[in-house]
């Protein structure tokens, strides 16, 4: 008989649903009924949106130096103490690694790039929370020129339950002048584990800004973009159409530099007219209701020295980098009060994302339970190329 049935089926739902991910993935093994649950994509979507799942600051902290790259993954807690810098807790981190760049979370899950040996660009779908981990096959381009560069983009189609990729290479003739003769588009899908090539709708003199001018909301990924006539706009892309979008960005005066965020459900932009200087940077949020409508919600001048912003924390507070130190900070603009976050940041070459990032039982492979979860650090060391049973302490996870 299976004694996980007698606890009323509401109830039960009620008290795994308070529980962190590590917990839920031990908890499939106890019985047939708590597996069918907990992988049940309505359990899984509670879940991620249930009141104790909290978001919290995933930091990615790449440091470039004598040729060598290391990258750390790291987790802060769900509440920062102001004035006390929090406990950091390492998802993964690697010593030696050819690891290039990070674009997410959506639902929870990340798109990770390496170089490949022929100058092409090698994808991976990650969960951190369930250590999921899915390599992409390669995308597969009509070489144009020898010079090119590549944007990606993760979302979700909520018409076909399916994430994707979008794949966005520009060919150019004179590297350095802007001379883009020929723009390729093409999207992934996870559910058919292949690519497909669309007809570009990008102007070739179209520049799509990234990290920090770029996210995705609802189905659809955005980019913070400009062009020779130097208006700035958002470019789109809609997961479930496959079609490319735009529209203008607010008038703002003295707004000369944006960066593209979420401030929570709502696409906003964080303006600066001077970004960085010491004592005397203002800083504006705007965020838009609808599409066209813009409203200001916030307004910050911090009082630190030179610095770099990196974000926004729970509607209010700002991330920065300060230039000196290089030291990562967390600024309350009611108290303004600065917090050390505990990262030394690469002065050079390195490069830091600070994500928003909520746990996540979303599978990377429905109905294959556990291929990607099975010899995770195996797949991972193999993805970024690390040899680890040469040298087991080049990789940590935790």
């Amino acid at each position: 008989m299976d004694g996980c049935r007698p606890l009323p089926e509401d109830l039960l739902v009620e008290i795994l649903l308070r529980l962190p991910v590590e917990s839920l993935l031990r908890f499939k093994c106890v019985c047939k009924h708590w597996y069918a649950l907990i992988r049940n994509p309505s359990f899984i979507e509670k879940h991620f949106h249930y009141k104790n799942n909290r978001a919290r600051l995933l930091i990615c902290n790449l440091i470039i130096s004598n040729l060598s790259k290391s990258v750390t993954f790291s987790l802060l807690p769900g509440q920062i103490v102001p004035g006390v810098t929090p406990e950091q807790k390492t998802l993964y981190q690697f010593q030696r690694t050819d690891f290039m760049s990070i674009t997410g979370p959506v639902d929870g899950l990340f798109l990770v790039q390496k170089p490949f040996y022929d100058d092409n660009v090698c994808l991976a779908l990650w969960n951190p929370s369930t250590r999921e981990f899915w390599p992409l096959p390669p995308v597969s381009f009509e070489l144009q020129s020898e010079d090119y560069d590549e944007q990606f983009a993760l979302g979700y189609d909520p018409s076909s339950r399916d994430y994707k990729v979008v794949c966005i290479r520009r060919f150019w003739d004179n590297i350095g002048q802007g001379a883009f003769t020929r723009v390729f588009v093409s999207v992934y899908s996870l559910r058919n584990n292949s690519w497909k090539n669309l007809r570009s709708e990008i102007p070739s003199c179209c520049h799509l800004n990234e990290p920090i001018g770029a996210t995705y909301l609802n189905g659809v990924y955005y980019w913070l973009s400009g062009g020779l006539d130097k208006i700035c706009r958002i470019r789109s892309f809609d997961m479930g159409s496959e079609q490319f979008g735009e529209m203008h960005v607010l008038d703002i005066p003295k707004a000369r530099w944006g960066a593209l965020m979420l401030r929570g459900a709502s696409l906003a932009i964080l303006v600066c007219d001077h970004p960085g200087k010491a004592m005397t940077s203002i800083y504006e949020v705007w965020v838009m209701k609808q599409e066209g409508s813009w409203t200001k919600v916030l307004t910050v001048q911090p009082l630190i020295d030179a610095h770099w912003p990196h974000g926004i924390w729970e509607d209010d507070k700002m991330i920065f980098k300060i230039t000196e130190t290089s030291q990562l900070v967390l600024y309350d603009p009611t108290t303004r009060e600065v917090t050390e976050l505990g990262f030394q940041l690469d002065r050079t070459w390195g490069h830091c994302w600070v994500f928003n990032y909520k746990e996540s039982l979303v599978p990377i492979k429905r109905g294959n339970d556990n291929h990607c979860q099975d010899n995770a650090v195996e797949q991972i060391d193999h993805f970024f190329n690390i040899d680890y049973e040469e040298d087991p302490a080049l990789l940590v996870v935790t």
